[in-house]
């Protein structure tokens, strides 16, 4: 490549060059002073062969006017793009400072120095990628360290506009030749879709920041290899080991966050660095007092409610047994980590049990879990029997078992992990699933003003079971609490939402406004964790309820792709999507959450309850509504009453009045306004005739209006 060679004193315009910085990925970059403005910048330089390429000349106007945009503390400050005696250049801020890779030391940077460099290397990227710039090469040597701490992301020399319509045109190679599909980066740092030459997107920066987290956590990059090529088949194809295998005092949660960076397919990755700066935020820092998060068992222990999975064992000697074995076990993993309020031990912590035995109250002791899951497989033939249990360390109690029987090939081991995990990782928990039903029900005894946050969001769950003015009471005081003292803390947030809504939709300790409460509460929940479903679950809930249909609809969505696993989160958007219109999608997704979760609570038999109603299928919605199990929830009795007043069984039907008249005394004058927040005036007017029919005196009134 032809360069510009330009030495100290000579000038291009009015900079006047002081010395050689470096060299980017566009040109060589310089230290020089603006005559003009006395003031000292980084200029950096066109080679001259791609000056005299329109091609090129017109790539790096456009890599300088797509960085121009980006006004960012985190990023380095274009000031212009200039053409002086045929040489082409841009200006830069000058930054001052010491670049990451020398300041790693041999074991890693302290775990609050990894926290606040990755959140802000993440805010940074986050800036970036929403106004469509990817970076492509972010390494260490790409980001300096200022004399305050604070952090600049450099050399977007690389930097791609991924909204220009020549997306997948000519790449950059280390040496500066352009042609198509030639590999780009610096290769430690680089994508598993960056090393084979694959289109990329924002998702690259993902996995290189993942590198670097490692790098500066662990104190060496994840991959390692004698030659480039080995090195691209590691990237290619090896974990690398957990943080936390290398280091004990680092917490579960960061290595979680690295691993998903360094997911090889990048649909299975963080999807966006915003995503990762809000899960570092999460991660609680060290204080002088404390030590880090799950530093050791004892701490885990005395923290509480911690959940390890145990690698799952097999019989026999069976390769590929094994490898379900080892699959499943980490697939659990990998599905308890989508439920943000379950403190999950990583599996390096618990790799040795796969070979080690113990008693379940030693192995929770020293790895300091209140819970341990473990599974084991045996093969007969082409019969598979897996069998799955859920353990109390502290009381050595048996929580949950179940076994499953499959058909065994090995070509079937993806599809069984496909049906498998989702089926146990929903049991165990999901908002009904067995660990919060545990959780909640040991803290029932605790007071609400001794609470932490995660204990208020655990708190929150006896609630939906045990649906009660007073549990709702309860609960809601614990996490109005919580969110005072620990504004942050986003689950309490969502959880608050739900409690709000609560007001709402069953009436219970209304105040004033509480779908504007649940709302604000819900949309602060997303702000702090837009990664965690529990809030645009919450959020989707409000928006329903307020009849805002289609933010009910994209919340929805993203609330069912964060976490595909939850039953119960599938079970109530379903019967509310349903009840907005679309029945055949939201009886399919109830119907799913109870064959996800066999231990299901009542409630999802509701919506066959309303939809057997709807299709005048009288006698399937006393079935349906036998099986919701709920005395103390007047609905169900209203929609026993309707059904048995439909087909004139008028004895039955005024049992089921005096329950429905026991519970809400008020029903007649209210009935309208009570279906009003869930269903069309239509399906309205067909229960009150069916009430009616029952014996229920309902004032006449003009068909029903939306509830607003």
């Amino acid at each position: 490549m032809g360069r510009v060679a330009l030495t100290s004193g000579s000038r291009l315009g009015p900079y006047e060059i002081r010395s050689v910085l470096g060299v980017g990925g566009m040109g060589e970059v310089y230290r020089a002073t603006d005559t003009k403005l006395g003031r000292d910048i980084a200029l950096k330089v066109l080679p001259t062969d791609m000056a005299h390429d329109p091609e090129r000349l017109s790539r790096f106007r456009r890599e300088a006017k797509a960085l121009a945009q980006l006004d960012h503390p985190g990023i380095v400050t274009i000031h212009s793009v200039e053409e002086s005696d045929g040489v082409h250049f841009l200006t830069m801020q000058l930054v001052n400072g010491e670049s990451l890779d020398r300041i790693i030391p041999q074991n890693g940077l302290p775990l609050d120095r990894i926290l606040a460099i990755g959140s802000a290397l993440a805010d940074a990227l986050a800036a970036a990628h929403e106004k469509g710039i990817v970076h492509r090469d972010l390494k260490p040597a790409n980001i300096m360290v200022l004399a305050d701490g604070r952090l600049k992301v450099l050399d977007f020399g690389l930097a791609k506009d991924v909204r220009a319509a020549d997306l997948d045109s000519a790449t950059i190679s280390s040496s500066g030749n352009t042609q198509a599909g030639v590999v780009m980066g610096t290769p430690a740092y680089m994508s598993p879709e960056q090393t084979s030459g694959r289109p990329i997107d924002h998702r690259t920066d993902i996995f290189s920041l993942g590198v670097v987290l490692h790098e500066i956590a662990a104190g060496k990059p994840p991959f390692a290899a004698k030659s480039t090529a080995e090195l691209f088949s590691a990237i290619l194809r090896d974990d690398p080991p957990s943080v936390t295998d290398l280091r004990l005092d680092l917490p579960p949660e960061l290595a979680r966050i690295i691993r998903r960076c360094l997911e090889k397919d990048p649909d299975q990755r963080i999807q966006t660095a915003r995503d990762v700066s809000n899960e570092i935020r999460e991660i609680e820092r060290p204080t002088p007092t404390k030590p880090p998060t799950s530093a050791s068992g004892s701490a885990r222990m005395e923290e509480g409610f911690w959940v390890a999975v145990l690698p799952f064992k097999c019989k026999g000697s069976s390769a590929d047994l094994n490898l379900l074995a080892e699959g499943l076990s980490e697939e659990v993993v990998a599905g308890l980590l989508r439920f943000s309020y379950l403190r999950v031990i990583a599996r390096g912590s618990t790799a040795k049990y796969a070979t080690e035995s113990s008693d379940v109250r030693a192995i929770g002791k020293e790895l300091g879990a209140r819970y341990l899951i473990d599974g084991s497989l045996r093969q007969a033939g082409s019969k598979l029997r897996l069998t799955v249990q859920l353990a109390d360390t502290i009381s050595g109690a048996q929580l949950w078992a179940e076994t499953y029987e499959r058909e065994f090939t090995p070509q079937s081991i993806f599809e069984l992990q496909d049906d498998l995990v989702p089926r146990i990782v929903s049991t165990v928990a999901d908002q009904y699933g067995v660990l919060p039903r545990s959780m909640s029900d040991a803290l029932r005894g605790k007071g609400e003003d001794s609470l932490t946050p995660h204990e208020a969001v655990l708190r929150g769950f006896s609630y939906f079971s045990r649906m009660t003015p007073d549990e709702h009471a309860r609960a809601r005081s614990a996490l109005e609490r919580a969110v005072r003292e620990y504004p942050d803390h986003a689950d309490s947030w969502a959880m608050l939402s739900m409690m709000y809504r609560g007001e709402f939709v069953q009436g219970f300790n209304a105040r004033p406004d509480p779908l504007e409460r649940a709302l604000a509460a819900s949309e602060r929940a997303v702000y702090l964790a837009d990664n965690h479903a529990l809030g645009h679950y919450a959020l989707a809930t409000v928006y329903f309820f307020r009849k805002q249909m289609v933010p009910f609809h994209v919340e929805a969505e993203r609330a069912l792709a964060l976490n595909p696993m939850d039953a119960s989160q599938k079970a109530y958007l379903g019967l509310l999507i349903a009840s907005a219109g679309d029945w055949d999608r939201g009886c399919e997704m109830f119907e799913v959450a109870m064959q996800l979760n066999p231990n299901c609570p009542g409630f999802f038999y509701y919506g066959r309850v309303w939809n057997a109603y709807r299709l005048r299928k009288y006698a399937d919605v006393l079935q349906a509504a036998a099986r919701v199990n709920m005395p103390g929830y007047f609905h169900t009795h209203a929609m026993r009453a309707a059904a048995y007043g439909q087909l004139g069984q008028q004895a039955e039907a005024a049992r089921a009045l005096h329950d429905l008249l026991t519970l809400r005394p008020d029903f007649a004058e209210a009935a309208r306004r009570e279906y009003a927040k869930w269903y069309d005036s239509d399906l309205i007017e067909h229960v009150i005739d069916g009430l009616q029919k029952a014996g229920l005196n309902i004032p006449p009134e003009e068909r029903a209006a939306a509830a607003t």
